[in-house]
């Protein structure tokens, strides 16, 4: 088995963590154990949805603007180009949002899964569909993450699933990685190891 693509979450792995998800729900007016925010709003009513969309969508036009890429970010991107590896994005985001943010900082995706093509993550549905596009098998894949969904999709896939601790919550997730990195460059060296093993 070659590692042949790679997929990425955005926020918090390919960008700084930005978002403060329990300030967001207070906004909203829901309480800090009801869950992830995008499920939480599936079981609204349609009109509390919308006002719960149009918050979320404030935060995140928010969070494209103010964006700034983790360190060694573009030069891994790059780094995996030269070696002929497929790059995608599997984001909770909206695709609009992660071609802004590619658009801002001068970066190529190869494939985009948002929240709005399936099931989101923690599910398999898009890891299989980006290695789908790719004609690649999932565990010819990696996927970096900074969170335990990201962890758990990869993992239901059959990926690679790699965890970049760069927050004070990573520790709570490493026993869902099969590697972790401190800084994306890392993965460098864990593709090699892979494909030259």
């Amino acid at each position: 088995m070659a590692i042949k693509a790679i997929i990425f979450d955005l926020d918090g792995t390919i960008t700084e963590p930005f978002f403060d998800f329990d300030a967001i729900r207070k906004e909203m007016g829901l309480k800090e154990n009801d869950g992830p925010v995008w499920e939480t709003m599936n079981k609204a009513n349609p009109q509390q949805r919308k006002n719960l969309e149009k918050i979320l969508n404030f935060h995140e036009k928010r969070a494209v603007k103010q964006s700034t890429l983790n360190d060694g970010a573009k030069r891994t991107l790059k780094k995996l180009r030269q070696k002929g590896l497929h790059i995608g994005i599997l984001t909770r985001n909206r695709r609009n949002n992660a071609l802004a943010v590619a658009e801002k900082h001068g970066l190529k995706f190869d494939a985009i899964v948002d929240r709005e093509d399936g099931p989101v993550k923690p599910d398999a549905f898009g890891v299989l569909q980006i290695c789908k596009k790719f004609g690649v098998e999932p565990n010819e894949s990696l996927m970096v993450g900074d969170y335990l969904y990201d962890l758990l999709c990869a993992k239901a896939a059959g990926a690679v699933a790699v965890l970049i601790k760069n927050h004070k919550k990573a520790d709570e997730f490493t026993e869902h990685a099969d590697f972790t990195i401190d800084k994306l460059d890392q993965i460098l060296k864990i593709i090699d190891d892979i494909n030259t093993g």
